[in-house]
């Protein structure tokens, strides 16, 4: 069913596996690896370029829905994939962005965002982009506005979630031709949750036996164990798999303690990720997502004793 699905090819697939040996030795880990999906798309990488090929292909069976709208932080990664990708593939794009404390990345995204979208709106606080966001699912729900296309923040969404379901199947071929060792761990940072759900899924139709454990780093009104296992259902039943009953909110693994102030708000263990990446391993990180996520991992495996198990790294954010 799933490969029945149109997508729109946007990205370069496979992503590259690498192992981190220097982390390895720094940290005293057995087992480091990374996958790639910083290197996802040619105008750009990250988690989002797998969402959007299902998206577009969604926005584009319907030939009066030309334009794309879509919402986040002014440096939302999302954003800025779907304007520029948007943009390159015939799309107008118009989004709907509230304000994020200012870090060099995100005044990029920004810029890059005003670049390429047809037409930006901005408020000032998040409540008033959730009362927009409801506002246009109840539209989309109902069919209302039929030549706008709705993509919903941060491509999160059952048919986002395909992506990576198909990213696990990746995965899988990388394992078996022994690029990797089976992770027994796959870290994921957790936002508006469509990745991780893909994740859970992909993992379960795989048969893998990694656990796929997120690293909060979005408000937990937003990102929370139930909300990551509602997905998992709905992209089950999507992609035309019997529900599974016993994935519920308590089988889902979500670390909270290196989310920190709030959303995009840098910690110091986050910033320390980063710095150590970006000497030791020359890969980029950012203090929102996997600069939080990384430091996550350590946190997280230290705590349960496992420096010994294979662990794989899931790298969500995409440098142009």
């Amino acid at each position: 069913m799933i490969e029945s699905i149109p997508h729109h090819s946007l990205g370069n697939f496979p992503t590259p596996v690498q192992r981190l040996s220097n982390l390895e030795r720094i940290l005293n880990f057995e087992s480091l690896w990374v996958k790639r999906d910083d290197l996802s798309g040619p105008l750009g990488g990250g988690n989002k370029v797998r969402k959007l090929e299902y998206m577009f292909a969604a926005a584009s069976h319907d030939n009066t829905k030309k334009t794309l709208f879509t919402i986040g932080p002014t440096g939302s990664n999302h954003v800025r994939a779907t304007a520029v990708y948007g943009k390159a593939s015939g799309f107008r794009v118009e989004c709907l962005l509230f304000k994020q404390p200012p870090t060099a990345y995100s005044e990029t995204n920004y810029r890059t965002i005003c670049e390429h979208a047809a037409a930006v709106y901005e408020v000032d606080r998040m409540t008033t982009m959730f009362v927009r966001y409801a506002y246009e699912k109840l539209k989309t729900a109902f069919g209302v506005g039929e030549e706008r296309y709705f993509i919903p923040a941060g491509g999160s969404s059952p048919l986002g979630s395909v992506g990576y379901v198909k990213a696990v199947s990746e995965l899988k071929s990388q394992i078996e031709e022994g690029i990797l060792p089976e992770p027994r761990f796959i870290f994921v940072p957790v936002g508006t949750c469509g990745t991780m759900a893909g994740l859970v899924v992909g993992v379960r139709l795989a048969g893998l036996k990694s656990d796929v454990v997120g690293i909060r780093v979005a408000d937990q009104v937003v990102a929370n164990s139930w909300a990551i296992s509602r997905m998992v259902r709905q992209t089950r039943r999507l992609i035309g798999v019997a529900d599974s009953s016993n994935i519920r909110a308590q089988h889902i693994e979500l670390w909270h303690d290196d989310f920190g102030d709030g959303y995009a708000i840098p910690t110091e263990a986050g910033t320390q990720a980063v710095e150590m990446m970006a000497e030791h391993e020359g890969i980029t990180l950012e203090n929102t997502y996997t600069g939080k996520a990384l430091a996550g991992l350590i946190h997280y495996i230290k705590a349960h004793g496992c420096e010994d198990e294979p662990i794989l790294f899931w790298h969500t954010y995409g440098t142009t």
